[in-house]
């Protein structure tokens, strides 16, 4: 049995395996010349600095409150965040605010007088004529598309009435479309 196991082992024994090399030899550097004196440098000057003046007057000036955020679906994250925000921080030494301006300038289109008279004049006209024919079609039977029709028609007048004070050029375009569509709505029903 053991000479079967020997038969067994020997020709493993024999497999070539393949040869690793050996490892680097190491590098030897020569000795390096010692190194030479390195100039030392002359101190760096000394430098005199005023006295701190004295601080200004303490003046607490607080922050502006946050503005009020809208509503929103709180979630279990937003509960913690809410939780570490601390109340309106206090500022000191600062200049105090200035209060803000008396009206906020709006944009849209400079009007002389005499156009802004004839804009009033265009709106009031349009919107008359609009709501003459608005009584006159409530009294009528409309299809879907007709009180579509109607329903912008009210929609246009609406805005146009809103806008009279802030945008006088769009709310007289505003009430000329409601306009239009009314007379074409009666010429439709008639």
């Amino acid at each position: 049995m053991l000479a079967a196991a020997l038969a067994v082992l020997s020709p493993a024994c024999h497999r070539k395996h393949p040869r690793t090399p050996p490892p680097p030899a190491p590098v030897v550097l020569p000795p390096s010349e010692p190194p030479k004196e390195v100039p030392s440098l002359p101190s760096a000057p000394k430098i005199q600095t005023p006295p701190p003046e004295e601080p200004p007057v303490n003046v607490k000036v607080e922050a502006p409150p946050p503005p009020v955020p809208q509503k929103k679906r709180r979630t279990r994250s937003s509960k913690k965040a809410e939780s570490k925000v601390s109340e309106t921080p206090v500022v000191e030494n600062a200049t105090p605010a200035s209060p803000p301006p008396a009206t906020v300038p709006r944009l849209g289109q400079i009007l002389t007088p005499e156009e802004s008279k004839d804009y009033s004049r265009r709106l009031e006209t349009a919107l008359d004529h609009v709501k003459s024919a608005l009584v006159i079609i409530q009294g009528k039977t409309l299809n879907r598309q007709d009180k579509e029709t109607a329903d912008r028609i009210r929609s246009f007048v609406t805005q146009a009435e809103q806008a009279r004070d802030q945008d006088l050029v769009s709310a007289v375009s505003l009430a000329e479309r409601a306009d239009l569509l009314s007379r074409d709505l009666l010429d439709r029903l008639r």
